[in-house]
């Protein structure tokens, strides 16, 4: 069989998208759920079943109440301990390679029903940094997900960084030459990448040189919904509530893993609900506290941040929002206003804001030299987020088309330079 066509895989940490090319075909993105060239990063294994399901529907499935295993944001587990202990799916220990094998064969079968043909060649896409600080489980996290890649079918596997890809992607419309800076917002990383962009560098094959600096850290959209849960949902749950004749706080543990969507099911463990339960007899506020393990016994964690998310989309557009936790009893109401909302953000917002300006310092170049700032994943749609990072560059154009998926379109660009 022939092989004339290639793609590019953006498995990000809260979507995914793939998008292919090849001799005669220009990269396009693949739908990958309905019409849609987006998918959540999402997987479901109901109760009895050994296919798992995928995106909205693994949602549509959790939220109903069937009986399973959700799994969100397994990107993050790449290059942790994580990866090798694995976890319970129906009753059996299964490897995380495995998981997510499953899940980037599903959208390398997307592709290959678009293209009549089975697709061998892949650039995956990869954040400058897995890991903050540190270059060994960097290194660990790469090889897992080459390895990952090969698992789902895939024989020669490249990784392009996913700023670098994003850029790729707008760089077919622009005229001239210009000086870029990507910022790529992603669920689990902020990317930055300065480079050369335009004119007659289109055609070049190797882009090394028009690559000034590319920077990263481990903050993205993910973290925003921890910030937002912490500070205006787990009060309701009886956070910072106290306990016992002295007054202690109750412990805080249990808030915070069910605040991040890659601990949720972690934090459904017989010793936090003994925990809990312990606590519970002397706690000073025993009506929201209750709450807490309500939440840990219905196991909707994943529908809490459900909701939380959804709170912070609708800041994006609206200075308050209110959510109703209707699977809580009393149904609590929730009020979160975009101002307490920044506050909540600012520490993270801040270190990408440094991160951008590190990345200017590698490329050895001024913030006014830069002529376009390339915007890119969900979280850059943030007022507060864009605002910070924008700012920092005074005589930029801003160019945000494609926010969800313009890197699986970069990467398809990229598979072209590679193998056509």
């Amino acid at each position: 069989m022939s092989h004339n066509f290639y793609c590019g895989i953006d498995f990000g940490t809260s979507n995914s998208s793939v998008a292919f090319a090849g001799l005669r075909q220009k990269p396009v993105l693949v739908p990958v759920e309905g019409q849609k060239n987006t998918i959540p990063s999402t997987i479901f294994y109901e109760t009895g079943k050994s296919a798992p399901v995928f995106g909205n529907e693994a949602i549509t499935a959790y939220i109903n109440g069937e009986q399973g295993r959700f799994m969100r944001s397994l990107k993050r587990v790449l290059g942790t301990d994580l990866m090798s202990a694995g976890t319970v799916v129906n009753g059996k220990s299964v490897k995380f390679e495995n998981i997510l094998a499953q899940f980037i064969k599903h959208l390398k079968v997307k592709a290959e029903v678009i293209s009549e043909e089975e697709i061998k060649h892949v650039v995956m896409g990869r954040p400058v940094h897995f890991r903050d600080n540190d270059e060994n489980g960097d290194k660990a996290a790469e090889a897992e997900l080459k390895q990952i890649a090969a698992k789902a079918g895939f024989e020669n596997i490249v990784f392009q960084y996913e700023p670098i890809a994003a850029a790729y992607a707008h760089e077919a419309g622009i005229r001239g030459e210009k000086l870029a800076c990507v910022i790529d917002i992603g669920g689990g990383t902020s990317d930055f990448t300065i480079i050369r962009l335009g004119g007659k560098l289109k055609t070049k094959t190797d882009r090394k040189d028009d690559i000034l600096a590319n920077s990263g850290v481990r903050i993205g959209g993910n973290d925003f919904d921890k910030n937002l849960c912490i500070s205006d949902f787990m009060p309701a749950l009886g956070m910072k509530t106290t306990y016992g004749g002295k007054n202690l706080p109750v412990p805080s543990s249990q808030f915070f893993d069910l605040a991040e969507w890659s601990k949720v099911n972690g934090a459904y463990s017989f010793q936090n609900q003994r925990i809990i339960r312990q606590v519970l007899t002397e706690a000073h506020d025993a009506d929201k506290y209750s709450r807490l393990l309500e939440l840990i016994e219905k196991e909707k964690g994943h529908e809490l941040l459900g909701q939380v998310e959804t709170a912070k989309i609708a800041l994006t557009e609206n200075e308050e929002n209110t959510q109703i936790l209707e699977f809580l009893q009393g149904m609590p109401h929730i009020k979160s206003t975009r101002r307490n909302f920044n506050l909540s953000i600012k520490d993270n917002v801040n270190k990408t804001v440094q991160a951008v300006k590190e990345c200017l310092s590698q490329a050895q170049t001024k913030a006014e030299n830069i002529n376009l700032i390339i915007l890119t994943g969900g979280s850059s749609e943030i007022p507060f987020v864009q605002k910070s990072l924008c700012s920092i560059f005074p005589h930029a154009e801003i160019s945000g088309e494609n926010k969800l998926s313009s890197v699986g379109l970069g990467l398809a660009y990229d598979s072209l330079r590679r193998f056509a």
